[in-house]
């Protein structure tokens, strides 16, 4: 049995949140704005998806090893290792004339989300209490969103002073970031006796549920992203049509959440699921644009609350000094869903021609929540599990700053 801290001596959670938004900023200013990089330097449309797929499969390969590294050492160390290495790639971008380099800084921004992802939500697991793990979760995953979500814009106006101003204020953003990790954030301290009879993490059929929805997620979000720019509306519409589900799937976060943390994951997750069945698969016989703003809506509230349900279902299933190396296996699922995602649903679009490629985009996301709902019906959650209470404290019995 775990021990729960008190609210008094458990650390706090607005660093994490704070820090994530900030790096989440910095991400999505230069996101967009690399493709142009690349173009400039000779790269086709097939060198830029690669690269992409490179940052991507760099994230899933060293998210295991470092998530498992993250029980041994701790949780501080990598959530400045993942700053620092983000911090290498963006610095070196804009100087980057040679395609190669490119392949090579983009492998090394992979592993700075890896890192910094991996580390941060081992830590939300950690010092989150059972009542509010939906909660907490949720919050994180809107701090993700929110910073994501703005910055592209900025990014855009920044270009205009200079192609470098963005990647140095993403590197400023980054910094900030790892001060803040420096100076507030703590390290989470499991008790003694847990650390004491702590095995490697490893996969079994009571994670099963939860890696399924990361990889059901990246596979999901990353398809949208990349392929929603292609459907055969105007530029307006499809802008507004983003706007619309990049905001629901903000709003949607913490209410979801504690809807987790009040009810239960199961009823929420099936609702979920069936909701955004629902939506992706009207969304696929071409309704009227009204309509699909509606759809899209619904798409990005249900699609977003996804992933910190599952993180939630994961904190609860897994004990506290293997939840590096849990949320490590987390993020490996939710790269490789990001990896295949854009390509498989690319080249299903491709396979049915331009008249049918908007079915195919929604059709094939609708199609796989539906299997993981039917999975779900059938019993793919049902597993004899002991819910761990969260195990981790500060240092001293009430919270001091780390320096």
């Amino acid at each position: 049995m775990h021990t729960v801290p008190t609210n008094r001596s458990r650390p706090p959670m607005w660093p994490i949140y704070l820090c994530v938004a900030v790096t989440a900023l910095g991400i999505g200013i230069v996101n967009p704005l690399i493709p142009r990089l690349l173009e400039q330097n000779g790269a086709s449309e097939f060198i830029v998806g690669l690269t992409t797929s490179v940052m991507f499969a760099s994230l899933a390969l060293t998210a295991l090893p470092i998530g498992r590294n993250i029980d041994r050492i701790g949780i501080r160390p990598f959530l400045l290792v993942g700053l620092l290495s983000y911090c290498v790639a963006m610095v070196l971008m804009p100087w980057a004339h040679r395609i190669g380099y490119f392949f090579i800084l983009r492998a090394f921004e992979g592993l700075g989300w890896s890192a910094v992802w991996t580390a941060a939500e081992t830590y939300v697991s950690q010092v989150s209490p059972p009542e509010r793990r939906g909660h907490n979760t949720a919050v994180y995953g809107m701090s993700l969103a929110m910073g994501t979500a703005a910055g592209p814009m900025i990014g855009t106006g920044l270009w205009h002073l200079g192609e470098a101003v963005p990647f140095f204020v993403a590197t400023g953003l980054a910094i900030g970031a790892g001060l803040i990790v420096l100076l507030v954030v703590p390290e989470p301290r499991l008790h003694h006796t847990e650390h004491a009879h702590s095995v490697s993490f490893s996969i079994s059929r009571t994670v099963l549920l939860p890696l399924l929805i990361a990889f059901l997620y990246g596979y999901g979000t990353l398809s949208l992203i990349a392929l929603v720019p292609t459907l055969s509306y105007t530029p307006f519409r499809i802008g507004l049509l983003i706007t619309l589900t990049v905001i629901a799937n903000i709003v949607a976060q913490v209410p979801v959440g504690r809807m987790v943390d009040r009810f239960g994951y199961r009823p929420v997750l099936l609702a979920s699921l069936t909701l955004l069945c629902a939506a992706a698969l009207l969304a696929a016989v071409q309704p009227p644009f009204s309509i699909i703003l509606v759809l899209g809506a619904l798409l990005g509230a249900f699609a977003g609350t996804l992933y910190p349900i599952g993180l939630a279902i994961l904190a609860a299933r897994v004990p506290p000094q293997q939840l590096g190396g849990a949320n490590g296996t987390f993020t490996v699922a939710y790269g490789l869903g990001s990896v295949f995602g854009p390509a498989l649903t690319g080249y299903m679009m491709t396979a049915v021609g331009p008249s049918h490629s908007d079915q195919a985009l929604f059709g094939t996301i609708g199609c796989l929540v539906f299997l993981l709902l039917l999975a779900m019906l059938g019993g793919l959650d049902h597993v004899t599990v002991e819910e761990h209470a969260a195990g981790a404290k500060s240092s001293s019995e009430t919270f001091k700053p780390p320096l």
